[in-house]
C-alpha cells in the first residue's frame, strides 16, 4: 500500500498578494501514475481536507498553517502502508514537510519515506542528512516514482532508478536527474478523484485572481532559460516541451463538465514560448466556443507576443497574465541571465494592455549585483509600465531559491545558512526582515526602495487612470470579482484576513 501525503500549507497576507496553497497539481499527476501502473494508493491531502483549519506559525506573526494537524495525518496513514510519499515544491514549506515526516516515521518506522518536488531536488543531501527520509525524487518524478516502486517490489538495489537520491550506509547515493519526458501527451491527467478538489475550487484557493470556478492546470513542461535565480534548470534542465492544444483543450471541456469549472489557472513556468503553439491553443479553444476563461498569473515570456497574439488571447478566453522583466538594469538582466529584450518586453505589455488583458509584471530588486544606480534604472522601468497602463507590480526583494545559480554562489561564499529562518525567508519578501544579498544595498535601503517602487508604480497608476483603478476595488469590494491583483490584496487584506485570524484563534498546530 503507498500514501501519498500534500503537508498542510501557508498563508500569508503581507505584500501585494496572499499567499494562498494551491491544489497540489504535481501530486495529482503522481497519483495519476500510480493508478495507471497499477498500484494501490491512498491520498492523505494535508491541506485540502480542512481548507478551513487555521492555526499561526511560530514565531511568524503573518503566517499561518492551514490544514490538518501533523497528528491527524500520521493518524490517517492506513496501517498496511509500506511505501508513504510527501510532496515538497517549495523550500518555504520545508520545515513543516520536515516536522511532518518525522510524526509519520514515529508511527510507520518501517515504511520507505520519499520526498518529491522542487526542494528535494535542490537539496537532495541536507534533506537526507537532516530528516528521516530515505529517498528524495530528483526532477520530474511520474515514471521515477514508478520505476522506484517496481526496484523495491522485486528487491533490486535502489542504484538501478535513475532520478534518485537515497542514503546507503553512511553514504548518500545520487542516480542523477530523472530523465525529462518528452512525450508528455502520454503522462496520464491529474487524478483528481483523490482529492478534495471541489472544495478549493469553491472555496477560490488558487493562486490566479478571482475569475469564478478555477482549476489548475498545465499546458506545457519546462522553461528553455536558464536565469540564475531561478530554480527550474536543477528540475526541469532547460527543455520546453508543450502539450498538444486539442488534448489541453479536451481537458479543459472534461472539468468544464465534470467540476463546473469555468476559469482555469495555468501553473506553467512560461507558456509562451513557440508563437504556433499558444497560437493553435488558442484557435482550438475559439473553435469550441467554451465560453471559460483562463489566465497565467505565474508569469511567460514576451518575445513572441504582438497585438495578433494578445487578440486571440482575449477571444479565446485568456483575461490575465503576467510578464517578469525582473530588473530595469541591462547590466543586472545580463548577470542574472535573463534573457529579455525590454524595449521588446514594453511593446509586449502596450498590446496586451490595449487589448484589455489585465497584465501584472514581476520585479526583483537586491540581486547580489544590484546597486544605487541599477535600482534607479528599475524604477524608471516601474514609471513607464503604470504610465503605458500595466495593471500591477510585483516588487519582490531577492532572496537565493534553493538549487539555483545564486544559490550556489551565495553557499560557496558563505553568505547563507540552511536552516528553518533561510527556507522560511522567502515569506518575508515583504518586511524589513528580509536581509539583502546585495553587497552595495543595505537591508534597510533596499526595504524602503521597495515601498518607493510600489508607492511610484500605483501612485502614477492612480493619475494616468484614476477610474480603471477606482472601479476595479468597486467590483473586487460590492461584486467579489477580482479583476486586478491590487483588487485582490485590498480585499484579502481588508477583509478575507480578518476571517483567517478569527479562524485560526490562537490555537497551536
Amino acid at each position: 500500500m503507498i500514501t501519498l501525503i500534500n503537508p498542510p500549507g501557508l498563508k500569508t497576507f503581507s505584500g501585494l498578494q496572499m499567499h494562498t496553497p494551491n491544489p497540489p497539481l504535481g501530486l495529482a499527476y503522481i497519483a495519476a501514475a500510480l493508478r495507471d501502473a497499477g498500484f494501490r494508493y491512498r491520498v492523505i491531502d494535508g491541506t485540502g481536507e480542512a481548507l478551513d483549519a487555521v492555526s499561526p506559525y511560530p514565531d511568524r506573526g503573518d503566517f499561518m498553517v492551514q490544514g490538518l494537524s501533523f497528528d491527524q495525518i500520521a493518524e490517517r496513514i492506513p496501517a498496511d502502508t509500506d511505501v508513504i510519499g510527501i510532496s515538497c515544491m517549495f523550500s518555504t514549506l520545508w520545515p513543516l514537510t520536515r516536522t511532518l515526516a518525522e510524526r509519520v516515521r514515529a508511527r510507520c518506522p518501517g515504511a520507505l519515506l520519499v520526498l518529491g518536488g522542487e526542494h528535494g531536488t535542490a537539496v537532495p543531501e541536507h534533506v537526507l542528512a537532516a530528516s528521516p527520509f530515505d529517498v528524495v525524487v530528483l526532477g520530474e518524478g511520474e515514471e521515477t516514482i514508478v520505476s522506484l516502486l517496481r526496484a523495491r517490489a522485486a528487491g533490486a538495489p535502489l542504484r538501478g532508478v535513475a532520478g534518485i537520491a537515497f542514503r546507503e550506509g553512511g553514504e548518500i547515493v545520487k542516480t542523477g536527474l530523472s530523465p525529462r519526458q518528452r512525450d508528455v501527451d502520454a503522462i496520464p491527467p491529474p487524478d483528481w478523484e483523490s482529492f478534495p478538489i471541489a472544495e478549493y475550487v469553491i472555496r477560490h484557493q488558487i493562486n490566479g485572481i478571482n475569475l469564478g470556478r478555477s482549476m489548475p492546470i498545465l499546458g506545457t513542461r519546462g522553461c528553455p532559460f536558464q536565469c540564475t535565480f531561478c530554480s527550474s534548470p536543477a528540475m526541469w534542465t532547460q527543455r520546453w516541451i508543450p502539450r498538444d492544444p486539442k488534448l489541453l483543450a479536451d481537458e479543459i471541456e472534461r472539468y468544464l463538465t465534470k467540476y463546473r469549472a469555468t476559469n482555469f489557472d495555468f501553473q506553467d513556468l512560461t507558456a509562451i514560448v513557440k508563437r504556433q503553439w499558444i497560437v493553435d491553443f488558442c484557435r482550438e479553444l475559439i473553435d469550441r466556443d467554451l465560453n471559460v476563461t483562463w489566465q497565467m498569473p505565474s508569469g511567460t515570456r514576451s518575445e513572441v507576443f504582438d497585438a495578433e497574439v494578445a487578440d486571440l488571447l482575449y477571444r479565446s478566453g485568456c483575461r490575465a497574465l503576467a510578464f517578469a522583466p525582473e530588473s530595469g538594469s541591462p547590466e543586472i538582466l545580463k548577470i542574472v541571465k535573463k534573457q529579455v529584450d525590454l524595449g521588446h518586453m514594453l511593446a509586449a505589455m502596450r498590446a496586451a494592455v490595449r487589448r484589455g488583458l489585465k497584465l501584472s509584471c514581476f520585479i526583483v530588486i537586491g540581486f547580489p549585483d544590484d546597486t544605487p544606480a541599477t535600482l534607479r534604472q528599475t524604477l524608471r522601468l516601474i514609471r513607464k509600465m503604470a504610465m503605458l497602463g500595466v495593471h500591477d507590480v510585483a516588487v519582490s526583494k531577492f532572496v537565493p531559491y534553493p538549487g539555483s545559480e545564486l544559490f550556489r554562489r551565495l553557499q560557496r561564499a558563505g553568505k547563507l545558512q540552511l536552516d528553518d529562518e533561510f527556507f522560511v525567508s522567502p515569506m518575508d519578501f515583504y518586511t524589513k526582515k528580509a536581509p539583502s544579498y546585495a553587497d552595495r544595498v543595505s537591508t534597510t535601503r533596499l526595504y524602503w526602495t521597495m515601498l518607493w517602487m510600489f508607492v511610484n508604480f500605483y501612485v502614477l497608476s492612480f493619475v494616468c487612470r484614476p477610474g480603471r483603478t477606482l472601479r476595479a476595488l468597486a467590483k473586487a469590494v460590492f461584486r467579489g470579482t477580482e479583476e486586478t491583483r491590487y483588487a485582490k490584496w485590498f480585499v484579502d487584506f481588508f477583509y478575507t484576513r480578518r476571517r483567517w485570524r478569527k479562524l485560526a484563534g490562537g490555537a497551536a498546530h
